[in-house]
């Protein structure tokens, strides 16, 4: 099976609880106003990767990092949904916890109107923070959320409220580019990174 896939960052602690592997998809038909990652809403097809590759990564970033857990972001993860099932049964497999975001409420994903295979992805999940997102509700302080629309579900009791701790956010910079990680308010960023010279993209 294939993913298609935007970027992978083997090690991070903006998306999550702990030390994280994090995958974002490439292919949304959402389109939410102000997204941080639009350059992930086209499905291109440069991006498929097999799935079994994206595994075989995890278990060697996990080896190197002792990982915490494993995200999904994008993109839409849940129009990807039974390929990253299987990337999340495999972080399981490993006593990772799993984690994703969408723009579809979870009322959405368990009803018919779901994307296929969405109810055997959130059996594999431990957390799901929903909803799209909604730029005049914009936070900058609210952990994993972008919006105050948006709810941190947690669908085991792998974690608590208390876990999820402070909104957290990291930035690296390679040839002129800035790669940042978390949730932040991303028009804030970019007009930031500009007067600084460098140009902004937001994972």
């Amino acid at each position: 099976m294939e993913l298609n896939l935007g970027n992978i960052e083997d090690c991070t602690t903006a998306m999550g609880p702990g030390k994280r592997m994090c995958i974002w998809v490439r292919g949304c038909t959402i389109g939410c106003k102000g997204c941080a990652t639009p350059q992930y809403w086209s499905a291109d097809p440069s991006g498929l990767t097999q799935v079994g590759a994206v595994i075989q990564r995890l278990h060697a970033s996990h080896a190197q990092h002792e990982l915490e857990g494993m995200s999904f972001s994008g993109g839409e993860p849940f129009e990807q949904a039974r390929a990253l099932k299987l990337i999340a049964q495999s972080a399981r497999a490993l006593g990772l916890s799993t984690l994703s975001w969408s723009g579809y409420t979870l009322d959405y994903l368990t009803s018919p109107r779901a994307p296929d295979g969405s109810a055997e992805l959130l059996r594999e999940l431990d957390v799901l923070i929903d909803g799209a997102y909604v730029q005049a509700l914009n936070t900058e302080v609210l952990p994993l959320r972008g919006s105050t629309n948006q709810t941190i579900h947690f669908l085991t009791d792998r974690y608590l409220p208390k876990d999820i701790g402070p909104a957290r956010f990291s930035v690296q910079v390679a040839d002129g580019v800035i790669l940042s990680h978390g949730v932040t308010h991303y028009g804030r960023l970019s007009a930031t990174m500009r007067l600084l010279g460098a140009r902004p993209h937001a994972t």
